[in-house]
């Protein structure tokens, strides 16, 4: 039986599938497959190869594979960069730059001679024609004007600026000025991301201490009930200091249950930024009991730094430098300007040929094309005046941008210097904690305090464990919002 089932076996053939057939369509196939092998088959009694073949083809199906989830590493680092890779608004401006940059290559064009050809066809009503001798009175009459119904016409035209009074090179001077303000607008999205990504990598960190500061609290309060019962076993203590730790365990619970809402929040935000999967499992490479960033630099320096790499000011500079061309633009208005036109025509008829014939005809010109607007109701004169006065508010708000970013720079540079500051101080308030909470719970099994002063503590030294994973998450995220301060 056994050999036979080989048999059969090596008979059905699972077709492989194909884009087109799909894992449903291959797992129909293989089913129908079988139960003709078994019909075909007098011997095959049972239904194990077609259901061999049933089970075959499922497994081939995508949500019958087990999927293998994938460890994602991260740092400060690769969060930063995933963050600016994956993001949809990274590469919308991205797509503008691009845009901006086309409108270069459009404004040289017009630097550039430029070709047309046309044709035309057209089909008129029949007219009278005109006739006239005008070969003699005893010549047969010449038809001038005939009744050409069906009209041809192809021209090739050719131009090409010669002066345009500024208009062009203005035109060109601010695309590209256009293209560096968007470049700058870009780079500042992207800084932008890399401290939205900081931010949710650091609250990830802070978020998962401060599970671990709840999980602490609640063995704590777990040694505190045990502690109680013996005491109360034993006739030291009261049933009131008993109820009071399972109150205490109770409450520490609720602290752990907020702590791992707050950090699955925290991790489902990181993974939402940085459209990782929710099968793969994330691996943070830093921790809050690591060393402590280093103290921030010199004031000025950093100042000076700002004012040289934040892209919202090369933006700004960008801009004004594009409407101070778009002033030669506008200008350029009032100028004359000149050009020169080659065109060849070959139409049937061609309107240059008297008398008018229905037959095929070539001609060509060359020439010069001159223009000068004298006057437009003042129309020049307000572009003009529009121009530089939004010259003049673009001016005004990069001095404003250039005084915020300056305070800026000193706030974040004073918020570090207190959040290293703070470090030290929930540092020593921890260790104190600790030693307080110890104290306590030796004094409380002696008898010498009541149990009232234990669960103080213990609030105490939780408080102050709290502090401490806040303070050094604050460290951390005050350098990245002092980097981007910079332009970092």
């Amino acid at each position: 039986m056994r050999r036979q089932l080989t048999v059969h076996s090596r008979q059905l053939r699972v077709p492989a599938a194909t884009p087109r057939q799909g894992a449903p369509r291959l797992l129909i196939k293989a089913w129908g497959h079988g139960l003709s092998n078994l019909f075909l088959n007098p011997r095959a009694s049972s239904l194990k190869p077609a259901l061999a073949a049933f089970v075959a083809a499922a497994l081939l199906m995508p949500g019958a594979r087990a999927t293998h989830a994938e460890t994602v590493k991260l740092n400060a680092d690769a969060v930063a960069a995933r963050a600016v890779e994956v993001s949809h608004v990274a590469a919308a401006f991205t797509a503008r730059l691009a845009a901006t940059q086309e409108t270069v290559k459009a404004a040289d064009a017009a630097t550039l001679p430029s070709l047309a050809v046309s044709a035309s066809l057209a089909q008129r009503s029949s007219v009278p024609e005109f006739a006239a001798r005008i070969n003699g009175p005893l010549q047969p009459p010449t038809v001038l004007y005939p009744d050409i119904t069906t009209t041809y016409g192809t021209s090739l035209r050719l131009q090409q600026a010669l002066y345009s009074g500024g208009a062009i090179t203005g035109q060109r001077e601010a695309t590209r000025h256009d293209v560096e303000a968007s470049a700058a607008t870009r780079a500042q999205t992207v800084s932008e991301l890399r401290l939205s990504a900081h931010l949710a990598y650091w609250e990830v960190i802070r978020t998962s201490a401060s599970v671990e500061v709840a999980r602490g609290q609640e063995e704590r309060a777990k040694r505190l009930l045990e502690d109680t019962q013996a005491l109360f076993d034993a006739g030291m203590a009261v049933r009131a200091d008993v109820l009071a730790a399972r109150e205490r365990i109770a409450s520490a619970h609720v602290q752990l249950i907020v702590a791992r809402t707050a950090a699955d929040n925290s991790l489902a935000a990181l993974r939402s930024l940085l459209q990782i999967e929710a099968a793969d499992r994330v691996e943070l490479a830093d921790s809050l009991a690591g060393p402590l960033p280093s103290p921030p630099g010199p004031l000025e320096e950093l100042q000076r730094q700002a004012l040289a790499r934040r892209p919202e000011l090369a933006a700004s500079a960008a801009q004004i430098a594009a409407l101070r061309s778009r002033q030669e633009v506008v200008g350029a208005q009032a100028r004359p300007s000149l050009g020169a036109v080659a065109q060849f025509d070959y139409s049937k008829p061609n309107q240059r040929y008297f008398p008018q014939t229905d037959q095929w005809n070539d001609s060509w010109s060359v020439g010069l094309l001159a223009s000068w607007t004298l006057f437009d109701g003042g129309k020049i004169r307000a572009d003009t005046a529009t121009v530089q006065f939004a010259e003049r508010a673009a001016l005004q708000e990069g001095d404003e941008l250039t005084r915020n970013i300056l305070l800026d720079v000193e706030n974040n540079r004073r918020y570090l210097e207190s959040a290293l500051a703070a470090v030290d101080a929930a540092d020593a308030a921890r260790a104190a904690g600790v030693e307080r909470e110890k104290e306590s719970r030796e004094r409380y099994a002696a008898g010498l305090v009541a149990m009232v002063d234990v669960l103080d503590a213990q609030t105490q030294l939780a408080a102050a464990e709290q502090q401490q994973v806040n303070a050094r998450a604050a460290s951390w995220i005050a350098v990245a919002v002092l980097a981007r301060a910079v332009g970092q």
